[in-house]
């Protein structure tokens, strides 16, 4: 079961860290574009940690955490 679930984990933060460094620096044009490289670093090191921490300590919370979907609210606002 931890492996699979390491598995899907991994599969989805290299997916996300992968359209998030092609969203970053397909604009900036190159690669030598350092606020994007700390960007990057701020906000995936932290997730990476989370995540094995919570593969060793909570296993079935991650699995929660990576089949969690974004629900579409019915309250509108005028």
């Amino acid at each position: 079961m931890k492996r699979g679930l390491f598995a899907q984990a991994l599969v989805k933060y290299f997916s996300g860290l992968a359209l998030f460094l092609l969203l970053v620096f397909l604009p900036a044009g190159t690669f030598r574009y350092l606020q994007g490289w700390l960007l990057t670093g701020i906000l995936f090191l932290p997730m990476f940690i989370a995540g094995l921490v919570m593969l060793k300590r909570d296993p079935e919370l991650l699995k929660r955490r990576l089949s969690a979907k974004e629900r579409e609210s019915t309250q509108r606002f005028v």
